[in-house]
């Protein structure tokens, strides 16, 4: 059997190490060839931590993370208005995760450059994938695992309707010694009591923290004619919308904004779509985000497209045929990915009420 894994961000990068540990042929296509700069950083949870450590079982890579054992929520102020104990919880670089990924995946089973054009038929069973540059990978299962806007999911399902978020995150990352030592394993929240605003902070080592403010952008926004995030504009306006609408924050939130620099930072429309009736379609199957989307405040994304890797792969390995392998892993996952969808979106209703001063933004323990 050949599996084609189209897209190699985390969740097709699982997917290919899982199954190139049980000696399935695979190939995993990505549309840029990866660079250890850029991209900035995400929470994870057990779960998520449980498939790194299966990935990496036999291996001497070194694992990335770094702990995160306390929530601290404080007002715009700075007054502590919750503080909770996190239970195996870790800070990962979104370029750290990919080159430890990168490096359990043997070079012969990745291949750059492809943008993922359309599928080829022979008597209506799709039997390769086409790219862009004119490259063709022959196979007899094909995983889509391009992300959020997956060309493989409009091809197979058609276009899903995206919900809007309702909610603009920025997110940035700076160098800062004094206050990421000051942090140290603490995420750090603070949240406007009257209004749909929030700041966060966590330290991705010793030196380095990840911070995000999400906002209303009913609040202020960036005019719509300024799109383009290479251009000077763009990050001067994006400047000033942050310090305008941060400004009566504490002095750790003044600090990191004048350190921060604007032309690595960019605004993240937030927005999911409604559980899928299936992941599959005759020997085409969706993972991550490909197949799901929930909005930020669940801090679930990368642990979910983990957990798909290892589910996937198991129903593959372990069932009859792949209908009953594509099927098993969507009763696997569904209930999962629908509850975490439907918090997403409580969580945010609740932030833009004002009211969520009460609510940990974190995944629940008891959704698996």
């Amino acid at each position: 059997m050949k599996v084609v894994v189209l897209g190699g961000g985390i969740a097709g990068l699982c997917m290919g190490i899982y199954l190139h540990q049980h000696d399935i042929d695979v190939s995993v296509n990505e549309r840029q060839i990866f660079s250890a700069v850029g991209g900035h950083a995400f929470l994870m949870h057990h779960d998520g931590i449980t498939v790194l450590n299966e990935l990496a079982i036999n291996s001497n890579a070194l694992l990335p993370g770094k702990e995160v054992h306390t929530f601290m929520l404080r007002d715009s102020e700075g007054l502590i208005l919750n503080e909770k104990t996190l239970e195996d919880w870790q800070c990962f670089k979104r370029t750290d995760l990919l080159a430890c990924l990168n490096q359990l995946l043997p070079a012969y089973r990745l291949k750059n450059n492809r943008v993922f054009s359309h599928f080829i038929y022979e008597t209506d069973q799709i039997v390769a994938a086409a790219f862009s540059n004119g490259e063709v990978e022959y196979g007899d299962v094909f995983i889509g695992a391009d992300g959020a806007n997956s060309i493989v999911r409009q091809q197979i399902f058609g276009e899903v309707k995206f919900e809007p978020g309702k909610v603009k995150e920025v997110v940035g990352i700076i160098q800062h010694a004094e206050l990421a030592g000051s942090l140290q394993g603490r995420f750090t929240k603070f949240q406007q009591k009257d209004q749909g605003l929030s700041f966060g902070l966590i330290p991705t080592s010793a030196t380095e923290m990840v911070w995000f403010m999400q906002y209303d952008p009913l609040l202020a926004d960036i005019p719509e004619g300024i799109s383009s995030r290479s251009s000077g504009q763009y990050h001067e306006q994006l400047r000033q919308l942050c310090l305008n609408l941060l400004k009566d924050f504490p002095a750790e939130v003044q600090e990191v904004l004048k350190y921060n620099d604007f032309r690595t930072s960019y605004i993240w429309n937030t927005r999911d779509f409604d559980l899928l009736p299936s992941f599959h379609y005759q020997n085409v199957v969706l993972m991550g985000d490909a197949a799901h989307v929930a909005l930020p405040f669940t801090s679930a994304g990368t642990t979910n497209a983990m957990l798909d890797a290892k589910t996937l792969s198991h129903c593959m390995l372990n069932y009859p045929s792949l209908p009953a392998a594509f099927s098993a892993y969507y009763q696997l996952r569904a209930d999962s990915i629908k509850e975490h969808v439907n918090l997403g979106r409580t969580l945010r209703d609740s932030f833009l009420d004002a009211t969520s001063t009460g609510v940990i933004p974190l995944i629940s323990t008891v959704i698996k």
